[in-house]
């Protein structure tokens, strides 16, 4: 009988800490805050990948495209961890503000943030925030490539990238979940 009560005891016991420690959608935000957010220009091919395209005599060519990176910093004081895993449920973007928007447009010509605008490619990864803990997310957003292509437009000058780079933070990361927007955090206030 010892033996019994003892084996349903840590049953109830498990049961307790599972229940207690168990994941889910983001569904209160004032326990997300995000620490820090940085941007990077790169093509560097180890964080953008490569394009395989055609050139011109119809063979396979290797292209780096440029990206503005941005990672993110969220810590999660819940006591469970949240989900930003899926991308049909939970979707993260930034709201630019209008120097962004402006630099934006004067170094592509459309407004990359925009995404019936972007005709060039963002990428994303999320994942899981522990409970009491912190996570890394990414955002980026091709930009061009170095060499001429028929897939990417080639990079603005320098001085134009460096604009769009010196107002990359000039702007709101939003979270939304189920179409909804949920979370906004100011990405300049992070430093």
């Amino acid at each position: 009988m010892k033996k019994f009560y003892l084996g349903f005891s840590v049953i109830c016991l498990l049961f307790i800490v599972t229940a207690c420690s168990k994941t889910e959608y983001v569904n209160n935000v004032d326990y997300l805050k995000l620490q820090k957010a940085e941007v990077m220009l790169t093509d560097d091919k180890k964080i953008v990948g490569e394009m395989i395209v055609p050139d011109k005599k119809n063979k396979s060519k290797r292209i780096v495209p440029t990206e503005l990176h941005y990672t993110f910093t969220m810590e999660n004081k819940s006591n469970n961890s949240m989900a930003l895993s899926d991308p049909v449920k939970t979707n993260i973007r930034i709201e630019p503000d209008k120097e962004l928007v402006s630099a934006v447009k004067e170094a592509i010509g459309s407004n990359i943030y925009k995404m019936d605008n972007n005709k060039l490619g963002v990428g994303m990864s999320t994942g899981e925030i522990p409970s009491k803990g912190t996570s890394k997310f990414t955002l980026n957003y091709t930009l061009g490539a170095k060499e001429k292509n028929n897939k990417l437009p080639l990079l603005p000058t320098e001085e134009k990238l460096k604009k769009l780079q010196d107002n990359a933070l000039k702007g709101t990361l939003i979270i939304s979940q189920d179409d909804k927007d949920i979370a906004e955090f100011r990405l300049d206030s992070s430093q």
